[in-house]
């Protein structure tokens, strides 16, 4: 498979433009990498040091709208900017909100899956058979 980026689903219902969405999807990516060079604060949370000019030719975007989707993040509360001081890189701590219970589509209205050992046995059929087959593309099976 090539090099991908994970998208969170709960950018698609906030309230940012698509390159702040995608800019968040890269430092997330990037932070990832950062916890496993071990660059954490005296704090224990993992910072980034990514140049604004190395992100705006990565994303294919000028730095202006590099730093107008940084503000973006900001102001939703999944990016915190610390500066450093004069020629020092500012280091960026990549928020991930609590995780919230989203409402399937799919499974909105449908009987939810009774534990195995609650549901009704019949030696004639198998287990999945009982059950039924889950519905394409469901997220939480």
């Amino acid at each position: 498979m090539p090099p991908f980026f994970r998208y969170p689903r709960f950018l698609l219902k906030m309230d940012l433009s698509h390159t702040a969405r995608l800019l968040y999807a890269l430092l997330l990516d990037r932070s990832a990498l950062s916890q496993k060079n071990g660059w954490q604060d005296s704090g224990g949370r993992t910072y980034i040091v990514y140049p604004i000019a190395e992100i705006a030719e990565i994303l294919d975007k000028g730095t202006t709208t590099i730093k107008a989707a940084l503000n973006e993040l900001d102001a939703a509360g999944l990016l915190v900017r610390e500066r450093r001081g004069f020629s020092t890189p500012n280091r960026l701590y990549v928020k991930v909100p609590p995780v919230v219970q989203i409402s399937d589509h799919m499974t909105a209205g449908k009987p939810t899956l009774t534990e195995p050992e609650n549901r009704p046995t019949d030696s004639r059929k198998s287990d999945l058979m009982t059950v039924g087959k889950p519905t394409p593309n469901q997220i939480n099976i």
